[in-house]
Formats: C-alpha cells, sequence, structure tokens
C-alpha cells in the first residue's frame, strides 16, 4: 500500500511538471518572432507569366525555431501586404518550414528579410508525452498482476475484481479518446464518405442537375445544400422513411445511412468538422459493443486469466484498421462489430450448450441486422455456417490430440447444424421487413461481386500493417522458433488452457482469415476494407501466443513490447486508412473574390466540400458560351479543370491575366484580373 502511494505521488507530480512545462512552451512559442525566407530553387511557368519558387524559413533566434518541439507558422497575410510582388505563399505540411512561393517579378536576392512567424508545439510531441506516461502506468500495472498471481490466475475478491475492471474501463476510454482526437484532427473526408451526406439528404450521389442551378450562390448556402439542409425532427423522420423503401444507393442498405440522418437530428450539418465528429461519435458506439464482445469472448476462453484478457483488449482496441473504421463515414465499423457479436453469440451457445427458442430468436434478429451492415455479411454467416458444419463432419474422426483439423467446436448433433441453418436463413425475412429493397439490393451485390473475382496482391501486407502494427513476420518467427525448441528437446505443446477453449481461438481465427481471402477475392475494387472488418478476429493470434507461453516474466516482456508497439503507432495518423488531412492554406480561397467554376462540381471526383470557403460567392458555368456572365468586378477566381483548360485561350486570355495559384486533384485553381 505504501509503495503504491509514493507511486501515485510522483506519477502525479510528473504529469503536473510536464503540463505546466507544455503550458509555458505554448506560450513562449506564440510570441511573434522575426526570421526570413531563403530561396531554395526556381522556376518560371512561361505560359503564365509567373515565377514559382521552393522556400525554407530560416531563424535569428537558435532556440526558438522549427525543432522536434515546434513547427513554424508564418504570417503570410503581413508578408503578401508588405511585399507586394508576391501573389501566394503555400507551405508544406503543418508546422514545416518548407513551402512555395508564387510572384511576379524575378527575385534577386537568394532571401526575403524580415518575415514574422510564431512556433506551436507539435502535436506528436505532446502524444509522445501522453504515451510515456501510457507506458509507465502500464509497466507499473504489470508489475503488481506479476507480484500478486492470485489477481492473474485464481478466483479473485470482489475488491480485486473491481480493480481489473478499472483497468479494461481505462483501455476502452484509451480506444476511445484515440478515434475522437484524431478524427477532430482531420479536416476533409474520403470521397466514399461523400455518398452518405448525399444519400442521407438528395438520395442519390450525384448533385450535378441541382449544381448548375448555383448563380451567384454563398458558399455556407451551397454547403448547406449539399449535406443536411433541415435539422427539424420530421424532415429526419421523412429521411428515414425514404431510406426504409429505397436508399438508391445499390449495394448498401437502410441501416447505417439512417443511424447517421437519426444522428444530425435537430441540427444543420454544415460544418466538416462537425459531420467527421458526429459519424466517429456514432461509429465509436458501435466500438463499444464490439469491445464488451471482445471481452465475453476472451472471458469464455480465459476465465480468470485476467492479464491475457487486457493486454488482447488492449491491442484490439487499437488496431490501426479498428481505429479508421471509427473514423469513416462507412458501414464498416458497424459490421466489424456484427462479426465480433455473432461470433459470440455461436461459439457461447455451443460451447456452454444453451439451445432454445429465445437464443434461436435472437440469433436471427442479429443475423438480420447484420446482413444490413454491408451484404457481404452473408458471406461471413456462410463461412461460419460452413465451419460448423465441417467440425460436425470432422466429428466422427474426434482424436485426444491437438490438431487444427480435428473439430475446433463441439457439434455432435445435425440438430445443431439445422438450429443454425434456421436461423440464418429466417434472418433473411428479418432484413426484409427492416429495409422493403432488400433482396434487390442483395441481388446487385452479388452481381457485382462475381464480376470481381481476383485478388488484390496486397492481402498480407493488409493485415500486416493495418491488424498488426507490422508485428507479423515477428509472431512468425516466434512461432517458429517456439515449435523448434519443443521439437528439438522432445517437449509436447504445453497449452495453459483446456484444450476445446485453445481450439476456441482456433476456430475464431480461421474463420477471420477465411473472411479476409474471400472478401479480398470477390471486393469490387481491390481495397483492404472489403476484407478488413475479420481482422479483429484474426489478432485473437495474440491471445493464443500468450496461451501457449508458460514463462510469465518472457509472457509479459513480450506483453509490454507489444503494447509500446501498438501505443507509439497510434501517434503517427499516417498508420489509419482514410485519415484526410488538407492543406486549407494552399487550396481554400481566402481573397474576397467573386468564384466561377467551369464544369467543376461539388463533389469528390472534382472539388470538395472542404475546400468552399463559406463567406464567398460561387457562380456554376457550364458552357463556353456563357462565360459573358462574369460581371463581377476586375478580378475573380476561376476554378477549371484538365480537360476543359483550353478557353483559357479561346476566351479568357484575350481579356484577362492569370496568376497561377494551385492545382487539386486535375482542378486549376486560377485568380484571373482584367488587363
Amino acid at each position: 500500500m505504501k509503495n503504491r502511494n509514493i507511486f501515485c505521488v510522483i506519477y502525479i507530480t510528473l504529469i503536473i511538471i510536464s503540463v505546466i512545462t507544455l503550458l509555458i512552451l505554448s506560450i513562449l512559442g506564440s510570441k511573434t518572432r522575426i526570421g526570413y525566407i531563403e530561396i531554395l530553387d526556381s522556376y518560371i511557368i512561361e505560359d503564365l507569366k509567373i515565377f514559382k519558387y521552393d522556400i525554407r524559413i530560416k531563424y535569428y533566434n537558435n532556440i526558438f525555431r522549427n525543432n522536434d518541439i515546434y513547427g513554424v507558422y508564418l504570417n503570410t497575410n503581413e508578408i503578401i501586404n508588405t511585399y507586394k510582388f508576391i501573389k501566394n505563399i503555400s507551405m508544406q505540411d503543418n508546422g514545416s518550414p518548407f513551402g512555395t512561393l508564387i510572384c511576379n517579378k524575378i527575385i534577386n536576392n537568394n532571401k526575403i528579410d524580415n518575415i514574422e512567424y510564431t512556433l506551436k508545439i507539435k502535436k506528436y510531441f505532446i502524444l509522445l508525452i501522453i504515451n510515456i506516461y501510457a507506458i509507465i502506468l502500464l509497466i507499473y500495472l504489470i508489475h503488481k498482476l506479476t507480484m500478486n498471481k492470485k489477481i492473474v490466475f485464481d478466483n479473485i475478491n470482489i475488491y480485486k475484481y473491481n480493480q481489473i475492471k478499472l483497468y479494461i474501463v481505462l483501455v476502452i476510454l484509451l480506444g476511445i479518446f484515440v478515434r475522437i482526437f484524431w478524427a477532430y484532427q482531420q479536416d476533409g473526408m474520403y470521397w466514399d464518405e461523400y455518398h452518405s451526406l448525399t444519400y442521407l439528404n438528395k438520395g442519390t450521389w450525384d448533385n450535378s442537375d441541382n449544381i448548375k442551378s448555383y448563380i451567384n450562390k454563398k458558399g455556407y448556402d451551397i454547403l448547406k445544400d449539399l449535406t443536411i439542409d433541415n435539422p427539424s425532427i420530421k424532415d429526419c423522420f421523412d429521411d428515414i422513411k425514404r431510406l426504409y423503401k429505397n436508399t438508391n444507393d445499390p449495394f448498401i442498405s437502410n441501416l447505417y445511412y439512417s443511424l447517421l440522418r437519426l444522428a444530425f437530428i435537430g441540427r444543420e450539418a454544415v460544418n466538416i468538422k462537425n459531420i467527421i465528429m458526429t459519424g466517429t461519435i456514432l461509429n465509436s458506439m458501435f466500438f463499444i459493443i464490439s469491445f464488451i464482445f471482445l471481452y465475453k469472448i476472451l472471458k469464455l476462453i480465459f476465465e480468470y486469466k485476467y492479464d491475457c484478457i487486457l493486454f488482447s483488449l488492449l491491442i484490439m482496441s487499437l488496431s490501426p484498421i479498428s481505429i479508421s473504421f471509427s473514423m469513416f463515414l462507412r458501414p464498416y465499423q458497424m459490421q466489424e462489430t456484427f462479426f465480433v457479436v455473432i461470433i459470440y453469440l455461436v461459439i457461447d451457445t455451443i460451447y456452454n450448450n444453451k439451445y432454445s427458442i429465445k437464443n434461436l430468436i435472437i440469433t436471427s434478429i442479429i443475423a438480420g441486422i447484420g446482413y444490413l451492415t454491408l451484404y457481404s455479411s452473408m458471406l461471413f454467416v456462410l463461412i461460419l455456417s460452413a465451419m460448423l458444419f465441417i467440425n460436425y463432419i470432422e466429428h466422427f474422426k474426434n482424436t485426444n490430440k491437438i490438431n487444427i483439423f480435428n473439430p475446433l467446436i463441439k457439434i455432435e448433433s445435425y440438430k445443431i447444424i439445422l438450429y443454425y441453418a434456421a436461423a440464418f436463413i429466417s434472418a433473411l425475412f428479418i432484413s426484409r421487413v427492416l429495409y422493403v429493397s432488400f433482396f434487390s439490393s442483395l441481388f446487385n451485390a452479388n452481381n457485382r461481386a462475381s464480376n470481381s473475382l481476383r485478388f488484390s496482391g496486397h492481402l498480407f501486407d493488409y493485415i500486416n500493417n493495418l491488424s498488426f502494427d507490422g508485428l507479423l513476420p515477428f509472431l512468425f518467427l516466434l512461432t517458429i522458433i517456439y515449435l523448434f525448441y519443443i521439437k528439438k528437446n522432445n517437449k509436447d505443446l504445453l497449452i495453459n488452457l483446456n484444450k476445446d477453449k485453445f481450439k476456441l481461438l482456433v476456430f475464431i481465427i480461421v474463420i477471420g482469415l477465411l473472411y479476409a481471402i474471400l472478401g479480398d477475392l470477390s471486393s469490387p475494387f481491390k481495397l483492404e476494407r472489403y476484407s478488413a472488418p475479420s481482422y479483429i478476429l484474426i489478432l485473437f493470434i495474440f491471445p493464443l501466443i500468450f496461451s501457449i507461453i508458460n514463462n510469465n516474466k518472457i509472457k509479459y516482456i513480450i506483453f509490454i513490447l507489444i503494447s509500446i508497439v501498438y501505443i507509439y503507432n497510434i501517434t503517427n495518423p499516417k498508420r489509419f486508412s482514410y485519415f484526410e488531412k488538407i492543406d486549407k492554406n494552399k487550396y481554400v480561397l481566402t481573397e474576397n473574390l467573386h468564384v466561377y467554376t467551369y464544369k467543376i462540381f461539388f463533389n469528390h471526383y472534382k472539388y470538395s466540400y472542404e475546400y468552399l470557403n463559406t463567406n464567398l460567392y460561387y457562380t456554376y458555368i457550364d458552357n463556353e458560351n456563357d462565360l459573358n456572365i462574369i460581371t463581377n468586378g476586375s478580378k475573380f477566381y476561376f476554378l477549371i479543370n484538365d480537360e476543359t483548360k483550353y478557353i483559357l485561350t479561346n476566351k479568357l486570355l484575350k481579356e484577362y491575366k492569370i496568376y497561377h495559384l494551385d492545382t487539386m486533384n486535375s482542378i486549376s485553381i486560377l485568380k484571373l484580373e482584367k488587363k
């Protein structure tokens, strides 16, 4: 008790010192300082008569500058106002000292003096500090667990059990914090996520007809029109009724769309950050359900071995693909949750002999809801059904040896097969009750899958990087060394579980692997998300490995090393899929000018929502003959794609000179001025 109190005092004191230090560093960095711009390279864009330079910020102060702690931020508005020949400054990633400068004359010197900059503490540095304290706490908890074996392996008293529950709650809170934190750092959405918004609002992904009517329309009103424009409860339920009949998305049912629409009830969704956070909170609720049932599966297998349960949950909750799905406004987190829940229902019923009408109805309802997450969920249920049937057949060849080709789960009667056949088939009709267009959409999805039968060739990399944080080769090597050691010393495979529970782990992993393989084979686009909902089940390889390590010291060393890898990697958003970070300084139009878009649609194919300046006015031009609609002053922005650049020479260059701003997704962002 005394040692614990000393640790708590020291730990909390260090946290307070760290917070105060970060505050002081933040205040000192926020002071405006003077530096200069160094010219690194230059080139001329002849056709647009502008000069472009690669630059780097340099400093007169050797302490307060870009480094491992601070990122540097220029006062670009002040620089442009001071140096009139500079038309645009675009820096690289947030806080980077490197960037690009565009001007209308040659810079003779190799530097520009007296530029103002401020410093901000880098987010990764703050996360590094948080993770150091998390690892210290992790090591302390491991020490406490190993010092009292009763806590780990034997029946434990209520006080100690409540302590274990506290640790598990801390793990899930960490998982939720990571998801919410990185969701808040995003500036934009992946193109598929725009589909979710347009289907909620307009019942279609193509808004081109509506966009063609935009004449002198404010950016805020455009964004409101393209997202969710009516906050009323009536409009929400009208949308849900429409989605119940038909989403107009031939491959996704109404369930996720309806829940996401319900999340926006009572408020408009005209802020991209707000939309991202709302979707993430909804998906995090599914993550919580997954976490609960992962705990129930692990508790079923490991009983009171809370060390294995705790560290398995930590790894699973910090899996990069699971975090990605929680921040992705599509139904993949919901599908992952369904896989976990249905697996638990099946193995718990079979292992504990819980067959009943009540369980049959519950399984049918859950399966029926699961089919509506994504139709590929039926593939998972087919794989699960096939595995149950195979294990029923293998029951007749049962031996006492641990062999993955022997029954992994006890199915001793054909009645069990009929039981689940009844549950999974009746679930189809439950899905039809919940979604009118279920069967027609199912046919469309199956037709698309049948026309896409080929492997991506990247499945191992997907699983290794997005689920195992790159540790899969290490685990294979560790397993080979262990098996070689057993064979060399003529030892039997020792397992800290009874044979049936060990086989349950193998059963779960095999189902996860089969779905990953077949999901990758049948995916319409060879992307990771079509196989990744099952990766959470493949992660049961970790508790499988934990179960065969008899030496506690070795096991806890492995616990710590793997946990450190997972905790460290959550500090890097590049580990996540579909993480969208944009350079708003580069692409968002800031000058108070009218914007004309020539055949540019405000959707993921052309010009994304997050680049709209909600305070500017936009006019859509669909025909070259309509260019005479341009009447708003002598200066304006003009957006044009690569395919239609010819109009510059045919029309605009006769009357206007052009300042090139930048290009984005084949879109040229230009500023034009009367000659």
